[in-house]
């Protein structure tokens, strides 16, 4: 069964997500988040809610910490911080009122946040931090992996701030090892372009559970997600379960093919699910499969969740690198739009993705699989050149951007986020 792009705030609560299909969504406030475990217990999460997270009832539109802004990092770190030096009585000076009302009394809240901090330690080592908006609302997750000094495995810590600075959840996750199997070292063949124009945040993308839970899924291992964001957003309005697909800003972006090959597989008539509310449809919904044509492992893409009815090609169909195939929707098991790519062999073995002439974070990258939190796009595209030796019994071939000279794609401007 597959996963797929929840909330960060489930995904960190239960790492074996399964597709939500049938139930019904409540409109109301998140359910409960909880942060801290009762005296006595051991520092685990709590256990996998049955419901998607609900967004906040009345969900903070502005303020001081803009969504993936700056400031709204810094803040996050400032109350991860707090937790980390046992501040409990300022943590609870900085939950908004929808998390007070599900954690009870600051009595209460002040003495699980100490035994859980208690029974962790101090941070002893930090190993990787990120920021992704939040699906439902307009707020920013932070998520931080880091040893602490009483826990032998790397632990998550995920702290979702609203544009006020106040913290909408808190969520403490020990994160799984992973053992990537067969083919963990496997160098793709197709020479792979990002499927899609503009810059898109990598919102799950990495060969380790903090960066991309389809690591822990033996059918999706090196699958990743994208979304497009307009000034940090995922979504105008306010978001939520009352929001439309044409709120986000992914749904109906043309999808490209990120390689020249042969369509095998094409499905175009599932509806689209509204936000939040995935379907009983089968959980790849829309999707197309391209078989590329280089290798031994019969190399294939795999982009699903694609807009009811917005495929331009069909099955048998030939196409090129960069054409349009599709635009980007919500169908099958899909939550909210976003595009969901793997590579795979023809059977449907995942395989590790390597795209080519990027630019991640403004930085040019020749060859590379994309990570949680970078914004990728497209390099410029590059001619090559046969240039004969001076022997006459060789030939080299030099790869240039188009248009212009060197050996590297330009870097881009990092976007005001």
């Amino acid at each position: 069964m597959r996963l797929r792009l929840y909330s960060v705030i489930a995904i960190i609560i239960a790492m074996f997500l399964l597709p939500v299909a049938g139930r019904g969504q409540e409109p109301a406030a998140k359910p409960e988040q909880q942060s801290t475990p009762p005296a006595g217990q051991e520092a685990n999460p709590p256990a996998a809610q049955e419901s998607m997270p609900q967004a906040p009832v009345e969900p903070v539109m502005s303020g001081a910490y803009p969504v993936m802004s700056q400031a709204a990092e810094d803040r996050a770190r400032q109350i991860f911080e707090m937790f980390n030096h046992g501040e409990s009585g300022q943590m609870w000076a900085s939950l908004s009122d929808g998390l007070r009302r599900v954690s009870g009394k600051e009595e209460r809240f002040t003495k699980i946040n100490k035994a859980y901090h208690d029974r962790m330690g101090m941070e002893t080592e930090m190993l990787e931090e990120n920021i992704v908006p939040y699906l439902f609302a307009p707020d920013t997750v932070y998520s931080r992996l880091s040893y602490f000094a009483a826990v032998h495995t790397p632990v998550m810590i995920a702290i979702t701030i609203n544009q006020r600075g106040l913290i909408d959840a808190f969520d403490i996750k020990v994160m799984p090892s992973i053992s990537e199997g067969k083919y963990a070292g496997y160098q793709d063949t197709a020479k792979l372009r990002l499927p899609f124009d503009g810059e898109w945040l990598v919102y799950q993308g990495g060969r380790n559970a903090f960066d991309n839970p389809y690591a822990i899924s033996d059918d999706q291992r090196f699958a990743m997600d994208f979304a497009y964001l307009k000034n940090g957003r995922l979504f105008s309005g306010a978001g939520g379960f009352g929001s439309r697909n044409q709120d986000y800003y992914c749904f109906g972006q043309p999808i490209l093919a990120p390689a020249d090959g042969t369509v095998i597989r094409a499905e175009a008539g599932y509806d689209d699910n509204p936000p939040g509310k995935a379907s009983g449809d089968p959980a790849d919904g829309n999707l197309i499969v391209i078989l590329h044509e280089e290798g031994e492992e019969h190399e294939s893409s795999m982009i699903n969740h694609l807009k009811q009815n917005s495929l331009t090609v069909k099955r048998g169909d030939k196409v090129k690198q960069g054409q349009v195939i599709a635009e980007c929707g919500n169908s099958g098991a899909g939550t909210v739009p976003h595009l969901h790519y793997q590579l795979q062999r023809t059977a449907g073995v995942p395989l590790p993705a390597q795209f080519v002439n990027y630019i991640a974070d403004g930085k040019p990258v020749a060859s590379g699989e994309p990570k949680r939190g970078q914004f990728v796009k497209n390099g410029e595209p590059t001619a090559t050149t046969t240039i004969g030796t001076t022997s006459g019994k060789a030939k080299l071939l030099v790869t240039t951007p188009a248009g212009g000279s060197g050996n590297t794609a330009p870097p881009a401007e990092k976007p005001g986020h």
